[in-house]
């Protein structure tokens, strides 16, 4: 059993059945086979808001869900997740375990423009499969926006605690993985190019993609 030491007044424990997720929503049967096939069960774990936490509440985060989800198999497709996720009217954070293991998954989101009915997923977080017994996540904020912030930089790793300095993480790390795959891209052509002079031109190019990577990664590591 998971326990992550949070206030007993955040402790749920009821179990969910799997078709709570899904019956009433629009899923693909994909998704749903999935979720069906590689689920073996679902506990609702902890409940955090300002009536279970001495916090403020938010202005975009009122409620975080913890589910503990048992899995058949390790190799169940995150966007499994993401969608139930993105149609759940409030924030969550998804424990995944399988065989004494488990891994935390986020799915960083934000209301739609315009309208306070329902979310946008921004990014999906994930951290590394580990012994149960090691997982850790600590509550820090005083307010519930404050509270998500920090589980979200907890669980990328980023460390960030305003949704600023999330998206600005985000959007770098979305750049450095362009131009990572620019540079794949361009070094693949460089080795089919025939003629010298297009292939220093093109290693140029490369250069200076690497050199804007090895400033990403840097402002990522700040």
């Amino acid at each position: 059993m998971i326990d992550l030491h949070f206030p007993p007044t955040t402790k749920v424990g009821k179990p969910v059945p799997k078709n709570a997720f899904y019956k009433h929503l629009d899923v693909n049967a994909r998704i749903k086979q999935r979720f069906v096939e590689d689920v073996a069960g679902i506990l609702w774990l902890y409940k955090l808001a300002p009536s279970t936490l001495n916090v403020a509440d938010g202005t975009q985060v009122h409620e975080i869900v913890l589910f503990l989800v048992t899995l058949k198999a390790r190799d169940c497709p995150h966007d499994v997740f993401r969608f139930i996720d993105e149609q759940m009217p409030r924030h969550v954070l998804f424990i995944l375990e399988h065989e004494g293991c488990c891994k935390l998954l986020l799915n960083y989101k934000e209301w739609k423009a315009g309208e306070r009915a329902s979310f946008q997923i921004v990014k999906s977080f994930t951290t590394e499969w580990l012994p149960s017994k090691q997982l850790q996540l600590s509550l820090e904020g005083q307010s519930m926006d404050a509270l998500y912030e920090s589980m979200a930089g907890q669980v990328s790793g980023f460390g960030t605690r305003s949704a600023e300095d999330t998206r600005r993480l985000i959007a770098l790390q979305e750049e450095l993985t362009r131009k990572q795959k620019l540079v794949e891209a361009l070094q693949k052509r460089i080795r089919a190019e025939k003629q010298f002079a297009r292939q220093v031109e093109m290693n140029s190019e490369a250069r200076a993609l690497k050199r804007d990577i090895a400033r990403l990664k840097a402002e990522l590591n700040q």
